[in-house]
């Protein structure tokens, strides 16, 4: 077991370094002998080869019920649909297999379709398993619990149904209400406990990260996993909704602040006179647009403000906020200064993302996924 555990973080490494065929020499003995970890992983590889091997030894292993397998299968094709292939049957299997991952999935889409009832209907069919037990104990219960048989009627996520509001047009800045669900703002929250530390800015002189005294909060980053699938259904739907390839996004950010914690007034495009811009633009070039979403309302302070154009939001939970830090040439904005006000009650959290214009480091995360 020991031997077989180090075989495969090897074979990790070489991933890793974009050793393909290496690690698929190292990896084949290893599935043969019918380890699931090696299995999926020998999935990647074929994926990487040639898709369609990829999937059908996936469905090979869907069918010989290995463990994670009708989850991984879910995954690809619901991010996937060009395969025609349809995720509801096999993320229901790994549902009833009390794959934890795939519960907590399934109750999420339920809830961005607006049918609560069926969320909090499979969270309670699985409430002896204490992470599921966890999501109950946070969630309002519907008036009836109910049995369900397959998940036919699941769906991708509806972004007609959003619309904007324009707050100033100088920067393009404007609001979403209801971007995300009360699950997912909860979801999040939760995944950036365990990570969350001293948010750093980036240096101008130096381009590389510091902290300091103009940003106070604290931060967690996401390097996205397989069961990071809700984070990343997030980042598909900010790409869809403003028409922008999800590998020009940097890394995931979710932000606390709590009394008194604050982010003064800032860019967040690197500002060409400064000698550090050139390094930090290396990776997908200039920061050309910021998402914000707010995951709780706040109970007092924590604005989003404008200096420049007298423009102040409060923070309202699940509502999505997008500026412009540049314009089509990608010229700086200077009407895009902006500020997190200090919280005076409560906390704050806030997801962020900054889109550029070009493909960043992020897209070797979203390949070793197979989200693209």
């Amino acid at each position: 077991m020991k031997q077989s555990v180090a075989q495969l973080e090897s074979v990790n490494q070489l991933l890793k370094k974009g050793c393909f065929a290496d690690a698929e020499v190292k990896l084949k003995p290893l599935a043969d002998l019918s380890i699931p970890e090696a299995q999926l992983l020998y999935v990647d590889i074929l994926l990487r080869k040639q898709p369609s091997l990829g999937l059908d030894y996936l469905f090979s292993l869907t069918k010989k019920k290995v463990a994670g397998a009708n989850y991984k299968a879910a995954f690809l094709l619901y991010f996937h649909p060009e395969v025609g292939v349809e995720f509801q049957t096999f993320l229901f299997e790994a549902v009833v297999e009390e794959d934890v991952s795939a519960i907590i999935v399934a109750a999420n889409l339920y809830y961005q379709q607006g049918d609560a009832q069926k969320a909090y209907s499979i969270l309670s069919c699985y409430a002896h398993l204490p992470p599921v037990q966890k999501w109950l104990s946070e969630l309002s219960s519907p008036a009836e619990v109910i049995s369900i048989s397959n998940f036919s009627d699941l769906r991708r996520p509806d972004l007609s149904k959003l619309s904007y509001k324009l707050i100033a047009q100088e920067i393009n800045l404007f609001t979403v209400d209801d971007f995300l669900t009360d699950f997912e703002c909860r979801w999040l929250i939760d995944r950036a406990q365990t990570d969350i530390k001293r948010s750093k800015v980036v240096d101008g002189e130096t381009g590389k990260t510091r902290i300091s005294k103009v940003r106070t909060g604290s931060v967690a980053q996401f390097k996205p996993s397989i069961e990071d699938w809700i984070l990343l259904n997030i980042e598909k739907k900010i790409a869809v909704y403003f028409n922008i390839s999800i590998e020009n996004g940097e890394l995931s950010n979710v932000l606390k602040y709590l009394p008194g914690e604050e982010y003064k007034e800032h860019y967040d495009f690197f500002h060409p006179n400064d000698s550090g811009s050139e390094l930090a633009m290396l990776d997908g070039g200039q920061r050309f647009k910021t998402v914000l979403i707010y995951l709780n309302d706040v109970e007092q302070g924590g604005e989003t403000r404008f200096p420049r154009l007298e423009k102040s939001l409060s923070p309202k939970a699940k509502q999505l906020v997008v500026f412009n830090n540049t314009d089509n040439s990608l010229s700086p904005l200077p009407l895009s200064l902006h500020q997190g006000m200090p919280v005076t009650s409560g906390e704050k959290w806030l997801y962020s993302k900054w889109l550029r214009g070009q493909p960043t480091s992020y897209k070797g995360h979203l390949q070793s996924l197979n989200v693209i």
